[in-house]
């Protein structure tokens, strides 16, 4: 049903996201246009700096993180890898998002799904 408001530009007549519900668990509307521009994207962040400042975390090697600063590398391992550990994705939004218990089990496929199942029994 298409009957749903825009909080944030107002526009009329939209649906549910159902992608981003299968995935998510939670509730968004779907993505429209203002003005040329998504209105309920999320804004990317991005690096800015040449690529030789950059240095990629051998211990996040198969995730999408562990990019940073050289001069920050240390901070980075200090911070994330403190027992010199490999992290996976799901580390990863385990401890930045504190994702919902039900939209863990999408994770199952993960090799660190087993640290976090017993959050599912919560």
């Amino acid at each position: 049903m298409n009957d749903k408001t825009c909080n944030r530009c107002h526009k009329k007549g939209l649906g549910w996201d159902l992608e981003f519900h299968k995935k998510m668990g939670k509730w968004k509307l779907e993505n429209h246009r203002v003005n040329g521009k998504w209105c309920n994207k999320p804004k990317e962040i991005t690096m800015s700096g040449k690529k030789s400042d950059y240095d990629l975390c051998e211990l996040c090697s198969d995730t999408p993180y562990g990019k940073c600063l050289k001069e920050d590398k240390e901070e980075h391992l200090r911070k994330y890898h403190p027992n010199n550990e490999m992290l996976t994705e799901l580390d990863y939004i385990m401890t930045l998002t504190k994702a919902s218990n039900h939209w863990l089990k999408f994770w199952k496929s993960d090799k660190h799904y087993n640290r976090y199942e017993h959050l599912l029994s919560k």
